[in-house]
């Protein structure tokens, strides 16, 4: 019976679905996409990915968590095997960029039956929008999480100015 699969005894007919890649990348790239509407504008490092169909093979996609209060929005980036030497983050013109390496801890894969552990570099990169104070980001590396605190600008209300009446 082609079509069909036995399964405990019952047959059921194997769903011939279109394959569209790998479902991961679509769901990262549409968070990507949320993150980069907080930050006010889309995530660029998903692009470069789909434009370098090389570079995806070689580039680590470290995963982010976005929470914000009112004062501060806190970015946590998982990087489970990479030292805090081997990271970097920068802003430049208004973009934040997280770049950095995992290392194998082997010289050669000489003898290895199965690797499934990815190495390589990594780019993450989010433009932020004018309510990120810039000057005051800071970071902190601790069991391979990246926190990034955003602070933003403070609001300036305004105050009402006083005008003598002259007569």
């Amino acid at each position: 019976m082609t079509g069909l699969q036995t399964l405990n005894g019952s047959a059921r007919r194997l769903a011939s679905a279109p394959t569209y890649g790998d479902p991961f990348s679509l769901i990262s790239r549409d968070f990507d996409r949320m993150i980069g509407s907080i930050f006010g504008d889309r995530v660029t490092a998903s692009q470069a990915l789909a434009d370098d169909k090389e570079a995806a093979k070689t580039l680590l996609n470290p995963r982010i968590d976005v929470h914000e209060t009112d004062d501060h929005i806190e970015l946590s980036a998982e990087l489970p095997g990479v030292e805090q030497d081997d990271v970097d983050v920068s802003v430049l013109e208004g973009v934040l960029t997280i770049t950095g390496e995992k290392k194998s801890t082997r010289e050669s894969n000489e003898g290895a039956r199965v690797i499934e552990r990815s190495y390589g570099s990594f780019k993450r990169s989010f433009r932020l929008n004018d309510t990120i104070d810039v000057d005051n980001i800071t970071a902190s590396f601790k069991n391979g999480v990246l926190v990034l605190t955003l602070p933003k600008v403070a609001e300036q209300k305004p105050e009402p100015r006083k005008i003598t009446v002259s007569g």
